[in-house]
């Protein structure tokens, strides 16, 4: 094994950790919040509340937690402050007077450790969908997890070791930096990067929005959410790996466009809808990548800047104002987002895939490259 791979190989293994740690900070999340509801802690009239202040925390508060990264260079403090944060919050939750502070705790955690998380990961490989595709897909997999075993009643106490150790782990080891030559495309002019930005955040909101709202009436049966839960995680892993191999325009786009028949019929075929919600999450990597693309020198604040796209898109849904998404409606919206995706690229010029190449090997302490 080369220098070049022996450094490879360390530094995916330590965003390897990253992604295991995203995906228990969010199980933390959701075990922390069912649990509550499977102990009466909050009931219907409240619940609406402790949700929506929760995701209004996790996610719309990400961008000013980016620019105070962006601006300190602290990366990995942020992500393992955000792990120990989060840990931190489970066993507040057991008291019934302390809930409201706990989910705040809680919220607050989440949104340090996923901005710290995402802008080592976008360091790691500048350019690059991969990484972040990586960094992103085992979050569903927790929030599964954190539903299920939180309605179950199970105990909080795992959830809560676990993440402290993997930030306390974060926090040891340094950040890596792979940098990968030729990842960088060519920017928009700067008059047209906010046109860009919009036009990307409108295709993550669309997308957080029909994820949300889309009737699968079948997932009830746990066969079937196992591998709709499995078809998001690989949905965003593969997507990034395709779209730098294929570029990101083919690979964005052709997601969109070829899921949509899937999940018009999903409602009534879990096969199909199993299938187009995979396809579907395909675009993540590619969108979160072209923001970052498009605001260099602030990915922290770009990173964040998807994370509150994501919760504009889910807030009608979280609030009750949304009934389920029809197959005319999603389509609208997604061709919608499919053109608003087209153009968004094209400013970005993304023609060609890139080369891979190692050309640093002196790890990241903190802040965006």
């Amino acid at each position: 094994m080369t220098e070049n791979q022996s450094f490879a190989s360390r530094a995916g293994a330590t965003l390897g950790l990253y992604a295991l740690a995203h995906g228990a900070v969010d199980a933390a999340c959701a075990v922390l919040l069912w649990r509550a509801v499977h102990d009466g802690l909050v009931v219907a009239g409240t619940a609406f509340s402790a949700f929506l202040i929760y995701n209004l925390l996790a996610f719309a508060v990400q961008p000013v937690i980016g620019l105070a990264i962006d601006h300190l260079g602290r990366a990995r403090g942020a992500a393992a402050l955000g792990g120990l944060v989060t840990a931190a919050a489970l066993p507040l939750a057991s008291a019934p007077r302390l809930f409201t502070v706990a989910v705040v705790v809680a919220g607050l955690g989440n949104a340090l450790f996923h901005v710290g998380g995402g802008v080592v990961s976008a360091a790691a490989a500048p350019g690059r969908a991969t990484t972040l595709g990586f960094f992103v897909a085992p979050g569903a997999a927790g929030l599964a997890l954190g539903i299920v075993s939180g309605r179950a009643g199970d105990p909080v106490w795992p959830f809560a070791v676990a993440l402290a150790l993997l930030a306390l782990v974060i926090a040891a080891l340094p950040a890596p930096v792979l940098r990968m030559g030729g990842g960088s495309r060519p920017l928009p002019q700067a008059s047209r990067i906010e046109i860009v930005v919009l036009l990307l955040l409108f295709v993550v909101g669309v997308r957080s929005y029909a994820g949300m709202a889309l009737a699968l009436p079948w997932k009830s049966e746990m066969s079937l959410l196992i591998a709709l839960t499995a078809a998001v995680v690989i949905g965003k892993a593969l997507g990034g790996v395709f779209a730098d191999r294929f570029g990101w325009r083919v690979i964005g786009v052709g997601a969109l466009v070829i899921s949509l028949p899937l999940l018009a019929l999903g409602g009534g075929s879990p096969a199909a809808g199993i299938a187009g919600v995979l396809i579907f999450n395909m675009t993540m990597p590619v969108t979160l990548v072209a923001v970052i693309a498009a605001l260099p020198r602030h990915t922290g604040f770009a990173f964040g800047l998807t994370c509150l796209a994501l919760f504009a898109g889910a807030a009608p849904v979280l609030a009750g104002w949304s009934p389920a998404l029809s197959a005319t409606l999603l389509v609208l919206l997604s061709g919608a987002a499919a053109v608003a995706l087209w153009f968004g690229l094209g400013e970005l010029r993304d023609e060609d895939p890139p080369r891979d190449t190692v050309v640093a090997t002196q790890a990241l302490e903190g802040g965006a490259a």
